[in-house]
């Protein structure tokens, strides 16, 4: 019988935010919005970063900071549930001008689950699609750079352990746009 060996991992400390590797990518635990702040400031063009965050921010905390950047932007959002707080964050995005447009993957219980929630979103996002899914996937689009978070998080305020990566890379944006856009028009993806 075989077994697989664990490597001891040293605690990391507050002063040791952000652990840069060996390898393509960097990895960090955000432990507060301040380590937010701090991960933000460390995404390059070319890197993808690996996050751990402790329920402090959520995804629309996230997307709102990079969009102060990212301006101007096309968003891209596939999420298994969504809540009325993130939409309205999302709504006065648009107002201020920092989202162009939103195209929304939603999972079809979103409807009966939060119908107070769809409703609001549905006169608010430019296109709402529903379907069987549970991917967290948000892409955002901008003249700027083109950004991809993926990981665990939905677009609520969860106060749970989340994980995820975020990447400039624009051909894995693209990758991700595509799909998305191909089951917003009943393509089949999966043949």
């Amino acid at each position: 019988m075989g077994f697989i060996e664990h490597k001891k991992i040293a605690t990391q400390s507050d002063n040791d935010f952000l652990h840069l590797a060996t390898l393509p990518d960097d990895f960090v635990i955000c432990k507060n919005p301040e380590k937010l702040q701090i991960l933000l400031n460390k995404i390059t063009p070319g890197k993808s970063f690996h996050y751990v965050s402790d329920g402090d921010w959520s995804m629309h905390d996230l997307v709102m900071e990079l969009l102060k950047k990212y301006t101007n932007a096309e968003l891209y959002i596939t999420t298994y549930a969504l809540r009325e707080f993130p939409v309205r964050q999302l709504i006065l995005a648009q107002e201020k001008g920092d989202i162009k447009s939103i195209k929304m993957l939603l999972d079809y219980r979103a409807k009966t689950r939060t119908p107070e929630v769809f409703q609001l979103a549905s006169m608010n996002v430019g296109a709402i699609f529903l379907t069987s899914i549970h991917a967290k996937v948000t892409v955002i689009k901008s003249p700027a750079g083109y950004i991809s978070i993926v990981g665990s998080a939905n677009w609520t305020q969860n106060p749970r352990v989340e994980c995820g990566v975020i990447s400039l890379n624009k051909e894995l944006a693209e990758f991700h746009i595509n799909w998305i856009e191909k089951i917003m028009c009943n393509a089949e993806i999966f043949e």
